[in-house]
């Protein structure tokens, strides 16, 4: 087939993705679609295609196309085709030659996935199975979560890149400030509710937690990242339970006749510059009890008459402002436009249903945190027992609450506190068991990239940032986030698993290893994939410059060198024939390929040579059994 043949073809993948700049997923899917001038049906899991592709309410998909689940879209599409056959037999549809297609990344395929692959493959279905091969996996969190910064509690929406936020330092155990390098709207993914004894967070099936692992007496616990699909009801994941002290915070309330602070009123009140303890107690009583209306210079509290929360108030009142306040049975008020002003611009919502902490209070001191508390507690807090129990009618107010106090050492139930017991680990970190992990929909995903230490606090929970997740794709001696370089270990310790071999033991009618490289070979083998009478399995690298760590514009170089060192053979299984569509006119040397890539940087340094001798004498034996499989001298 010519390039002219294939520019003649309707293109059924369109630009205007968002999928990076180089990405080689995308020269896949477009090579692979070009392969059939008949109708298809694709269906796509979860992964960096799926919400690059379909972010609502665009899609660049100019065919039928289902999203699935990030482990079972073999079997989703596997029962389309099944209904297509039945209906069509039946008379019930027109007949039309149509083709069924699934594109799935690593964990889709080599990972969380294979188990509904294998069912398909058995069953005989006539689909094609494409898996592009990135050799890692991405992940996201719910655009609900709650971000620790530098400034306060920002949802993770409001964070920017070059914001410093609080990380969990990997060697030391410690709390640290860490700058963002990036966010990325991931679009509408299927998230899971994940619920401990005091946090609750919604993230996607592959977002890392960071888990305890108990090693046994005698042997020192570890802690190790695991994707939300690999971990269970008990295990423990590390939470945050206190931020460093904090400075009183200087209030941007402008002093001028025209701005928000009139100084020459008659009986006006002096608006404090620096937050303190009296202020912050004042303002957690006006949370719990209190209202602002501007337009009559007037800031109320439904205290009533004899309350300690009312006497505390007035005490409050007169030390801070200096000023009377009038009062009757049931409220105490305050008139002044000055006071007015400054409580409606502090972000504490207006209305009872409205209320909410802002992100400024988690910057304060300990002192002043606890003493919002306090006059919170004056307010609509009541104790039972040994402990204090609060209610509101804002949802917002008691999830931005359970955050203060959880970062100010307490432990919070379902907004009942008391006094903490020791923690296991430091001052700043904790663990707590996963007691719930439930499917909690679909909804809008972010993420963030963190410099050095990788991760974050999100809802008060340790989570990884974006970034290059190892799968059983990924290569001996590749860094990702999650199999990082350390001294003893230089990044993944593992082979890659022979997918290709695997799916060809399940003896389907075709089966084939392809590159963008080789377009001619690769559309001629989907071309192949799609007229099989069964299924087909299509294996394809799709180098990913984010991930390998290289110039956007080396993708197809990236292939090319995969191909001709022999990491990534080209051929084809046929009804149980093996044959070699490609053999290099001469191999070259694996290093050609891992040197260009910044994943693999670390095994040049001389302690890590032997990894570099390791890998090259996998890649040499596996050439040579591929050759004796396609009975090549």
């Amino acid at each position: 087939m010519s390039i002219k043949e294939l520019s003649l073809r309707e293109e059924r993948f369109t630009s205007g993705h968002r999928l990076c700049a180089g990405c080689g997923a995308t020269i896949v899917v477009r090579q692979v679609l070009m392969a059939t001038e008949k109708p298809v049906v694709v269906c796509c899991p979860t992964g960096c295609l799926e919400v690059s592709t379909t972010i609502y309410p665009s899609t660049a998909w100019g065919v039928p196309y289902i999203h699935n689940a990030f482990e079972n879209a073999a079997a989703t599409l596997s029962g389309a085709e099944s209904a297509y056959r039945v209906l069509m037999r039946r008379g019930k549809i027109d007949k039309k030659d149509i083709r069924f297609a699934v594109f799935g990344g690593d964990g889709g395929t080599y990972d969380i996935g294979l188990q509904a692959l294998s069912g398909v493959l058995e069953r005989g279905h006539r689909l094609v199975y494409v898996c592009y091969d990135n050799q890692a996996y991405m992940n996201c969190l719910s655009t609900s979560c709650l971000i620790m910064t530098e400034n306060g509690l920002k949802r993770i929406t409001e964070v920017k890149e070059g914001d410093k936020i609080h990380a969990f330092d990997q060697k030391t155990h410690q709390l640290v400030l860490r700058r963002c390098t990036g966010v990325f709207d991931n679009g509408i993914r299927e998230v899971y509710e994940v619920e401990t004894l005091h946090h609750s967070i919604k993230a996607t099936a592959n977002h890392p937690f960071l888990v305890l692992k108990r090693n046994g007496r005698g042997r020192r616990n570890t802690f190790v990242w695991k994707t939300l699909a690999e971990i269970k009801v008990g295990d423990e994941v590390v939470v945050l339970k206190n931020l460093h002290g904090g400075k009183p915070f200087k209030f941007n309330f402008r002093k001028t006749e025209k701005g928000d602070y009139k100084v020459n009123r008659v009986n006006e009140i002096n608006i404090p510059e620096y937050s303190s303890p009296d202020l912050m107690k004042y303002l957690g009583i006006y949370v719990g009890d209190g209202w602002v209306r501007t337009e009559k210079k007037e800031t109320g509290f439904a205290l009533p008459k004899n309350s300690k929360a009312r006497k505390t108030l007035v005490n409050l009142h007169s030390k801070i402002f200096g000023s009377k306040i009038r009062s009757d049975d049931a409220y105490v008020y305050v008139d002044s436009v000055n006071l007015a002003r400054f409580i409606g611009c502090l972000g504490f919502g207006q209305g009872a249903k409205n209320k909410k902490i802002p992100g400024w209070v988690f910057t304060l001191p300990k002192e002043e945190k606890e003493n919002f508390v306090r006059g919170l507690m004056l307010s609509d807090g009541y104790k039972i027992g040994g402990s204090f129990r609060y209610v509101s009618a804002s949802g917002e107010l008691l999830r931005t609450l359970r955050l203060l106090l959880q970062t100010t050492g307490f432990r919070v139930g379902k907004i009942h506190w008391q006094k903490k017991k020791k923690g296991i680990e430091n001052k700043y970190f904790d663990t707590e068991k996963i007691k719930n992990i439930r499917l909690a929909g679909c909804e809008p995903t972010l993420d963030l990239r963190v410099e050095d230490e990788h991760n974050f606090i999100a809802d008060g929970i340790v989570v990884h940032n974006t970034g290059i997740q190892r799968s059983s794709a990924t290569p001996l001696g590749a860094w990702t986030t999650t199999s990082p370089v350390g001294k003893v270990i230089p990044g993944k310790t593992q082979n890659r698993k022979d997918l290709t071999a695997c799916v060809a033991a399940h003896n389907i009618p075709y089966v084939a290893q392809a590159s963008p490289s080789h377009w001619r070979d690769l559309v001629t083998k989907a071309e192949k994939a799609f007229n099989a009478q069964g299924p087909a399995f299509l294996n394809i690298l799709a180098p990913c410059p984010r991930g390998w760590r290289y110039p956007t514009n080396q993708t197809i170089r990236m292939a090319r060198l995969a191909v001709e060192t022999c990491f990534w053979p080209l051929y084809e299984v046929e009804n149980g024939n093996w044959r070699l569509t490609h053999k290099p006119r001469e191999k070259k040397p694996l290093v050609e390929w891992l040197k260009p890539q910044g994943r693999f940087k670390h095994l040049f340094k001389p302690e890590n040579q032997h990894v570099i001798e390791e890998f090259q004498t996998k890649v040499d034996e596996d050439w040579n059994s591929l050759l004796k499989r396609c009975q090549i001298e």
